[in-house]
């Protein structure tokens, strides 16, 4: 008589993503938290303002770059980076993008809220004549579209992405992925383009993305292996079939 073969207990997908992912998230959580206290001890626009007052012309440089790190040319360098290992994995971090963005761009347009600048002018002028403004470029303070905040958004879901895929020195990297996307996030208020608020929605909804873009890639995995390879993989050595003598 044949035992029968031991019930292996499998791990539900969200109990094992968080084990394997918790300081990402746990981090990410905290500051969300954090903000969402400030939000509801504070007016609109004090945060800005005292960020404001940190302006230096050192920082407008680092922030000026930091925040191309959510724009199409990141997204370009992650791709061309992350293909070399995975064409899977560069396929499913343009997704993500994509989403976050499309669905911080609709959003935009639901609430038609005003940006920084043009809230100051219209609302506290005398504040607004004491900000250290940035040129006009930059402002933008005549549109209506700072919640919430794509870049944030776009920050999250990409980072956040790529913390998720990481295998060796996942620690190490989901901090630096995380900390990329949060300086994006302080960026977009740095450089007055958007309040606290949208920064913390734009992140929560970047996450929200990330998330469900891991998961749709997680159980796709079995499909299309042809795209687990990368393009580096044409220029590594592969190893001699078993009882062939390797040429010198």
């Amino acid at each position: 008589m044949i035992a029968p073969k031991p019930q292996v207990r499998t791990e539900r997908w969200p109990s094992q993503f968080a084990k394997q992912n918790w300081p990402f998230l746990v981090v990410a959580l905290l500051l969300v938290l954090g903000n969402s206290y400030l939000l509801f001890t504070s007016n609109q626009g004090d945060a800005l303002i005292a960020i404001n007052q940190l302006r230096r012309p050192a920082y407008d440089v680092f922030f000026k770059v930091g925040t191309h790190f959510a724009e199409p040319v990141a997204y370009v360098a992650v791709v061309l980076i992350v293909s070399a290992f995975s064409y899977r994995k560069a396929i499913f971090s343009v997704v993500s993008g994509a989403v976050a963005g499309i669905l911080a761009g609709l959003a935009k347009l639901y609430f038609g809220q005003a940006r920084p600048m043009r809230w100051f002018f219209d609302n506290y002028e005398e504040v607004w004549h004491g900000l250290n403004h940035f040129e006009e470029e930059w402002r933008s303070w005549d549109a209506f579209s700072s919640f919430p905040s794509g870049h944030t958004a776009s920050a999250f879901a990409l980072y956040g992405f790529l913390a998720f895929n990481a295998r060796r020195g996942k620690l190490s990297v989901s901090l630096v992925c995380l900390a990329i996307a949060v300086m994006v996030g302080f960026s977009r208020m740095y450089l007055l383009y958007h309040f606290l608020r949208d920064v913390t929605a734009g992140a929560v909804l970047g996450l929200l993305v990330a998330i469900s873009v891991y998961y749709l890639q997680d159980r796709l995995s079995s499909r299309y292996t042809l795209l687990d390879i990368g393009w580096a993989d044409r220029f590594r050595k592969l190893p001699p079939v078993q009882g062939q003598v390797p040429v010198p």
